[in-house]
């Protein structure tokens, strides 16, 4: 009697195993987007010279600033000795190389969509006022449980460097939705 109930068992493993084969030869569906994007400032001080509770780093599933000695971050802001400012993605100061930079010519408002590659992962990137750039993150999880880590995206716009602050003020829009390239205002659709 046991037989029957082991092959609708079988069958459904079967099945399963199937549907999973096609899933990893394909791109991952992504999960629908739940949180919308929107245009934000943010305020970065450099990894030298400065007190070390102000936030050097930007992590973008977080969307905020963060200070680098207190959670994972995908870049962080600094001055060189020769007065230089620089974004440097994790990569550059040791981490893994996941996150990556990837200057543009665009402006921020006509830079509708994040590039799939050419993003610097372990060289900093020298900054000015005007800048704009794309930001990946390290793969990340939560909000991804069905599809498996995936980065978020960001664009990102300096408006200012104060040279005596040792500060980079940004206009950001981070895409927090896993995997969603979308860099528009609003509820994502890619």
């Amino acid at each position: 009697m046991a037989f029957p109930r082991k092959i609708p068992l079988f069958s459904t493993l079967v099945l399963l195993s199937g549907v999973l084969g096609v899933a990893c030869d394909t791109s991952p569906q992504l999960p629908p987007a739940t949180d919308s994007n929107i245009v934000d400032t943010v305020t970065m001080y450099a990894l030298r010279g400065t007190n070390v509770i102000l936030p050097s780093g930007f992590d973008l599933p977080s969307n905020a600033a963060l200070r680098t000695d207190l959670g994972a971050f995908d870049f962080a802001f600094d001055i060189d000795p020769s007065n230089n400012a620089i974004m440097y993605p994790a990569g550059a100061l040791g981490l893994p190389k996941d996150p990556g930079i990837l200057p543009s010519t665009s402006l921020f408002d006509s830079l509708k969509t994040a590039p799939t590659d050419g993003y610097l992962d372990s060289a900093g990137v020298t900054i000015y006022p005007g800048l704009v750039f794309v930001v990946r993150s390290r793969p990340y999880f939560p909000g991804c449980e069905l599809v498996g880590q995936l980065p978020r995206y960001g664009k990102f716009h300096v408006l200012s460097i104060d040279d005596n602050l040792r500060s980079v003020t940004l206009e950001a829009l981070v895409n927090r939705n896993c995997g969603y390239r979308d860099l528009q205002v609003g509820l994502p659709t890619l």
